[in-house]
């Protein structure tokens, strides 16, 4: 009679151990389905999400839409681009600047091929002819270098572009001329 008795409280034990696998394996699969769902929605928890803007190709024709406001007063913004002369290393440096402006704004971005500076740092400056604006200080590694300078539009009169190297580097003066461009 005891091994009867034994054999319920062993069946009681395996059902009790069988729901709880089943229980294990339901929440697993809402898991599971879960993070399938945030993947394919596109939706990250704490992440952010980049946009890269670009401008619109050139020679389109608005459309008007019924039930949409229409805009007015586009922005025009004027864009100039300059390659650099090298006026320091006999033609192994060079490097290009772009610039954009309008509506306010003002945006520089100069990038170059220049030799290792060893300590000293290389630094953009803009210029008019009678005024000089320090745009900043160029990042990069060994001999690639490059900065974005963005400013109120105080600047597009600046025509020309220097790229010096900085041994003092906080004296607010250029030093060694490396590049130099007009736009």
């Amino acid at each position: 009679m005891r091994d009867l008795a034994n054999q319920s409280i062993i069946r009681r034990k395996s059902t009790a151990i069988g729901r709880m696998w089943i229980f294990v394996v339901v929440i697993l699969i809402v898991f599971v389905l879960v993070a399938i769902f945030q993947l394919k929605s596109g939706s990250s928890s704490g992440g952010t999400e980049s946009v890269n803007l670009s401008d619109a190709p050139k020679g389109l024709t608005p459309v008007k839409l019924a039930g949409v406001a229409s805009t007015s007063g586009a922005i025009d913004l004027s864009k100039n681009s300059i390659s650099f002369s090298d006026v320091k290393y006999g033609g192994s440096a060079s490097g290009t600047a772009t610039r954009t402006f309008g509506d306010g704004s003002f945006s520089l971005s100069v990038s170059a091929t220049l030799p290792d500076p060893k300590g000293d740092k290389y630094q953009v400056w803009l210029t008019n002819g009678s005024a000089v604006k320090n745009a900043g200080f160029m990042n990069g590694p060994k001999n690639s270098w490059s900065l974005v300078f963005n400013d109120k539009d105080l600047y597009s009169k600046y025509n020309e572009i220097w790229v010096t190297r900085e041994i003092t580097m906080e004296d607010g003066k250029p030093e060694t001329h490396v590049l130099e461009g007009s736009f």
